[in-house]
C-alpha cells in the first residue's frame, strides 16, 4: 500500500473518531453542564412601559415596576411626580394610557389609599371584614382592630384622622396578602402605633411597595428603592 493511500485511510479514521467524540460530548454535555438556573423568582407584580396623561400633561412616560415574592420596595420621588398614581395602576384602580400590568395568578393584592372610603359601612368592624375572603380567618379583623386600640363598633363617619388610618390598615393587613401596596401608611399615626406597625410588617413575608415621607419607616422596612422622576422610573 502506498504512502498516500495509508495517509488517506488514517485521515478518514481520525475524522470518524472526531465525529463520534463530538456526538458523545453533545449527548453528555447537558448532564455535565446543566444550564444555570435563574436565582430570581418570577415577579408577583410587574408594570411595563406605563404611560398616563392628565389634562394634556404627561404624568407617567414609560414607568416600570417589578416586585418579586417577599421583596420590599420603597417608591420615592418629588411631590406630584406620580407615585400615588403608579400605585393605583398597580392596584388596578387606574387604567394607564399605555403599558401592561401583570399580577401573578392567584396572588392577593391589597392597596392602602391615602383617603379610605368608608361610605356604606355601619361600623369599623364591618369595613375591615369586607376586605376578607371566604377562606380568610374571620377573627383577624377583630384582632387587628384591637391591636390598633379600636373595638370595631366605631362609626366610620366619626373617626379621627389617626383612627381612620388604623382602620384602613387593619383592612389591608387582615387577609394576609401576597402584595401590600401602601400609600403613606404612617400618616396621622402616633409613634407607638408606628413602631407596632413596623414590627408587624417586618414579621410578614409578603411583598411590599411603600410610599412614605417617613424616612425612618422606609429605612426599617424597604430593601430596594425605585425613583420616579419626570414620568420614568429607575431602580437605585
Amino acid at each position: 500500500m502506498g504512502k498516500a493511500a495509508l495517509e488517506s485511510i488514517l485521515a478518514a479514521r481520525m475524522r470518524r473518531q472526531r465525529g463520534c467524540m463530538a456526538a458523545f460530548l453533545a449527548y453528555i454535555e447537558p448532564a455535565l453542564f446543566p444550564p444555570a438556573k435563574s436565582s430570581m423568582p418570577p415577579p408577583l407584580l410587574q408594570l411595563k412601559d406605563i404611560a398616563l396623561t392628565f389634562g394634556g400633561t404627561p404624568l407617567l412616560a414609560g414607568a416600570e415596576l417589578s416586585v418579586s415574592p417577599g421583596e420590599r420596595v420603597s417608591l420615592v420621588g418629588r411631590n406630584g411626580s406620580g407615585k400615588s398614581t403608579l400605585l393605583k395602576i398597580a392596584a388596578g384602580i387606574v387604567e394607564p394610557d399605555r403599558g401592561s400590568v401583570f399580577v401573578q395568578p392567584g396572588a392577593l393584592v391589597r392597596y392602602l389609599p391615602q383617603e379610605p372610603d368608608f361610605s356604606g359601612f355601619a361600623s369599623t368592624l364591618a369595613y375591615v371584614e369586607a376586605g376578607l375572603r371566604v377562606t380568610d380567618d374571620a377573627h383577624a379583623a377583630r384582632y387587628l382592630l384591637e391591636q390598633f386600640g379600636l373595638t370595631g363598633q366605631e362609626d366610620p363617619a366619626q373617626l379621627s384622622g389617626g383612627e381612620a388610618r388604623r382602620v384602613a390598615l387593619a383592612r389591608v393587613l387582615a387577609p394576609a396578602p401576597d402584595i401590600l401596596l401602601l400609600d403613606e401608611p404612617t400618616n396621622h399615626l402616633d409613634l407607638t402605633t408606628i413602631e407596632w406597625l413596623e414590627s408587624d410588617l417586618d414579621a410578614r413575608r409578603c411583598a411590599m411597595v411603600i410610599i412614605s415621607h417617613d424616612r425612618r419607616f422606609l429605612s426599617t422596612l424597604s430593601r430596594s428603592t425605585v425613583w420616579l422622576d419626570r414620568g420614568e422610573t429607575r431602580r437605585l
